[in-house]
C-alpha cells in the first residue's frame, strides 16, 4: 500500500482524537510508544557507552549474531548455474541479461551494466530495488546502473522476489480488471515468520549470491564490491551490509531512519524489512550501520520523504562515533536531496562519488551524463517475463512449506513451561485489577497502560464463568448473540475486549484499521520481542486470574483469532477448566501449506513451528475439555464444555 505523508498525518490526528479514555482507540499506540521509547532510550545509552575498538568489535559481533538468529541461518552455497540470455550494446557500455539461481530452482533475473572500454578488472556494485512493480527496469534504477557503468563500474541490478520478472503467484499476472492487487511480499512473507526463515533472509541471500556471481566474472575485481539500495532495497542494503564483509562501500537511500521513528510515523514496512526481536536486543539503524565500520556507509535521504528525516539525521549523528573509533570518520556520510521518495539524480550522483572514492580510489567527476533507459520488455531475461515458467522453478511458498515439513518431522512435544518461554511471557504476570464499581460494565487493567473493557451478563452464580473473547469485540453482533444465549441458559458470561479489539481498536476514521490495525502493531510487537498474540494471551490470563477466586470453574470461548488466544492461555493456565474455539485456525502448518494464505500476522507466534504447532496445545490442555467448532451455537458450546 502506498501511503502519502498527508495520509500519515491524518492517521495520526485521527488516532489521537480517539484517546478520550485509557481504553480508547489510542491505548495500544500509547502502550507501544512507551515501550519503544523506553527501549530506544536504553539502546541509545548503551551504544553511546561504546568507546574503544574492542567494544565496537563486540557490538559488531552482537549485531551479526542476533541478526542471524532473527532471520534464520543461511543455507549452503549451491551452483549458481548462471547464464546470459541476451545483451544490449551501446558505444560505451553493454547491458547483459543474466539469470542465476540463488538456491536450486530459485531464479534471480538480473541486468549487468558493464563498460566497453577495456578488459581490466573493475570495481562492481549491486543494486537492490525498492517497491516499483517493474523492479530492475524502473527508470531511476536503470539510470543509476548506467551512470555507474559510464563511471567505470560493473553494475548488477536484480529483480526482488515478487517484482519484475520474479512474480511468484499467477494471480499477479493473470489479475482481471478490477481485481485486488496481490501484495506478494506480504502473502509470501508473513508465513515465513512461523518457520523462522524470514523474507529478509531470502532477500539478503539473493544479494549475497549476486556478489558470488560477480566474483565469477573476469571483468570484476572481487576485492572492490559495493551495494546501492533504495526504499525497500535500501532496507535490504541496511540489513545486508552488517553481514557481508565483501561490501567495501554501500549507500542506502530513502530507508535509513530508525525503527522507533518508523513507529512514530505509522510505517510498518513489508515482511522483508522486519527483523523479530531486534529492539529487544538493543539494535536499531545506528547499531546496524555502526557494525559496518570500518567499511564505508553513505546514507541517502530525501527532504520531502515519508521516511522520517529526523530519524535519519539522528541515526547519522549517533553513528559518527563508531566510525571515529574505527579510525575512518570519512567513511560515514549523509547525502540529502530536496525531493520526495525517489532515487533522483542528486542521490545517484552522490552514489557515483561515494563509490569512486571508496571502491575505485578515484576523485573523478560525479556528475551524471546523459542517459538512455530501456523498456521493461527489452530488459527481460526470461522468454515471457516470468521466472515461474522456467524449468523446476520454486517460490518462497515452496521453500517455506518444505522447511515447515522438515520442522514438523523433527519437532518434539515440548511443555507448557517451554511454551511460556516461546511466547516470551514473564514467569510472574502483572497483578490484574478491576477498574470501576459497576457490576456489569467495567474495565480490567492487565498490565500498566492496558485497560480492557468488559461486560458481565447472566445470573449471579459461583459455579461457572464463561469468558468470551471475540476478535470483532464484545459488542459485535456475534458476541452479543452468543452472550444472550449463554446467559439465557443460566450461565454467567464475561465478554472482554482484549487489547486492540472492540472499543480499544485503534481506528482512524475513513482509514479504519489501515494502516493502524492489527498488522501495524503485530509488526512492531515482533521488533519488541513479544508478539501481539502473546500480549493478548497475557490479557486473557490476567482476566482469568482476577476472577479465579470468585468462581469454581472458568471456561474460555474464543471466536476467530480469539480462539488462538484462548488455546494458548488454557495451555498455560490449568485453572481454565475448558476451552472452545469457534472458526479458528486449527494448525499453523495449514498456513504454510496454503499457497494464498490470508491468515494475519497478528495470529502468529514467530518461530512457532520450530517448537510447536496448535494441535500440541490441545495436548497440553488435556484432560480438560478442548473443543473446536465452526459456529458459535450456545448449545453446542455448552455441550462441548459438558455444561
Amino acid at each position: 500500500m502506498k501511503v502519502s505523508r498527508r495520509d500519515l498525518m491524518a492517521a495520526t490526528l485521527g488516532l489521537r482524537a480517539r484517546a478520550a479514555t485509557p481504553g480508547g482507540g489510542a491505548m495500544l499506540f500509547d502502550y507501544f510508544a512507551k515501550k519503544l521509547g523506553a527501549a530506544d532510550e536504553l539502546r541509545r545509552r548503551k551504544t553511546a557507552s561504546v568507546g574503544t575498538a574492542g567494544e565496537l568489535a563486540a557490538l559488531r559481533t552482537h549485531v551479526r549474531q542476533k541478526m542471524l538468529e532473527a532471520i534464520g541461518p543461511f543455507p549452503e552455497r549451491t551452483p549458481l548455474n548462471a547464464r546470459e540470455t541476451g545483451s544490449i550494446k551501446y558505444s560505451d557500455y553493454t547491458i547483459e541479461k543474466v539469470i542465476f539461481e540463488s538456491r536450486p530452482g530459485f531464479y534471480v533475473t538480473a541486468n549487468v551494466y558493464r563498460p566497453n572500454s577495456s578488459s581490466m578488472r573493475r570495481p562492481a556494485v549491486i543494486e537492490s530495488c525498492g517497491h516499483y512493480p517493474e523492479g530492475k527496469a524502473a527508470p531511476d534504477y536503470q539510470s543509476a546502473c548506467i551512470g555507474l557503468a559510464k563511471k567505470g563500474f560493473v553494475a548488477l541490478i536484480y529483480d526482488p522476489l515478487g517484482q519484475g520478472e520474479r512474480l511468484m503467484y499467477k494471480e499477479s499476472w493473470e489479475r482481471t480488471k478490477g481485481a485486488r492487487k496481490l501484495n506478494e511480499h506480504v502473502t509470501a512473507g508473513n508465513p515465513c515468520f512461523l518457520t523462522g526463515r524470514t523474507l529478509a533472509h531470502y532477500r539478503i541471500w539473493d544479494a549475497m549470491r549476486a556478489l558470488d556471481y560477480l566474483e565469477t566474472r573476469a571483468d570484476v575485481d572481487s576485492m572492490r564490491l559495493g551495494m546501492l539500495g533504495h526504499s525497500g532495497g535500501g532496507m535490504t542494503t541496511l540489513l545486508t551490509a552488517p553481514l557481508e564483509d565483501r561490501l567495501g562501500a554501500v549507500m542506502s537511500c530513502c530507508a535509513v531512519t530508525s525503527f522507533y521513528h518508523k513507529f512514530r510515523a505509522f510505517l510498518p514496512g513489508d515482511p522483508e524489512q522486519q527483523v523479530p526481536n531486534i529492539y529487544a536486543e538493543g539494535i536499531d539503524h545506528p547499531e546496524l550501520i555502526a557494525s559496518v565500520a570500518p567499511r564505508a556507509f553513505l546514507i541517502g535521504v530525501a527532504l520531502r520523504d515519508y521516511v522520517p528525516l529526523e530519524g535519519a539525521r539522528r541515526t547519522y549523528e549517533e553513528t559518527r562515533k563508531a566510525f571515529a573509533i574505527a579510525g575512518v570518520p570519512d567513511r560515514l556520510a549523509i547525502a540529502e536531496t530536496d525531493n520526495e521518495h525517489k532515487l533522483d539524480k542528486t542521490l545517484r550522483e552522490a552514489c557515483y562519488g561515494w563509490m569512486m572514492k571508496h571502491l575505485a580510489g578515484e576523485t573523478g567527476d560525479p556528475r551524471e551524463p546523459e542517459l538512455e533507459v530501456q523498456t521493461a520488455e527489452n530488459l527481460r531475461c526470461t522468454p515471457n517475463g516470468r521466472v515461474m515458467e522456467l524449468p523446476k522453478a520454486v517460490a518462497v511458498f515452496d521453500l517455506n512449506r518444505e522447511y515447515g515439513r522438515q520442522l514438523a518431522a523433527s519437532r518434539r512435544r515440548g511443555s507448557p513451561a517451554e511454551l511460556r518461554r516461546w511466547l516470551r511471557l514473564p514467569a510472574d504476570l502483572p497483578k490484574a485489577r478491576r477498574i470501576d464499581d459497576d457490576r456489569s460494565e467495567f474495565r480490567i487493567a492487565s498490565e500498566p497502560g492496558i485497560e480492557l473493557p468488559a461486560t458481565l451478563s447472566g445470573p449471579k452464580r459461583r459455579d461457572a464463568l464463561l469468558i468470551i473473547v471475540d476478535e470483532h469485540g464484545r459488542n459485535s453482533a456475534g458476541a452479543r448473540e452468543l452472550t444472550r444465549g449463554l446467559s439465557g441458559a443460566g450461565y454467567a458470561a464475561l465478554t472482554v475486549d482484549l487489547r486492540g479489539w472492540g472499543e480499544t481498536e485503534p481506528t482512524t476514521g475513513a482509514r479504519k484499521n489501515r494502516p493502524l490495525g492489527d498488522e501495524f502493531f503485530a509488526v512492531h510487537g515482533l521488533e519488541l520481542g513479544r508478539s501481539l498474540l502473546a500480549m493478548r494471551v497475557l490479557d486473557l490470563l490476567a482476566v482469568v486470574s482476577l476472577n479465579r477466586a470468585s468462581y469454581e470453574k472458568i471456561h474460555v470461548i474464543g471466536i476467530g483469532s480469539g480462539g488462538l488466544v484462548a488455546l494458548h492461555a488454557a495451555a498455560l493456565d490449568r485453572s481454565i477448566s475448558g476451552v472452545v474455539t469457534v472458526r479458528t485456525l486449527r494448525a499453523y502448518q495449514d498456513v504454510i501449506e496454503r499457497r494464498l494464505s490470508t491468515e494475519p500476522l497478528a495470529s502468529f507466534v514467530p518461530y512457532a513451528l520450530q517448537h510447536y504447532d496448535l494441535p500440541q496445545l490441545s495436548g497440553f490442555i488435556a484432560p480438560r475439555f478442548c473443543v473446536h467448532l465452526d459456529s458459535a451455537a450456545p448449545r453446542q458450546i455448552l455441550d462441548g464444555l459438558h455444561l
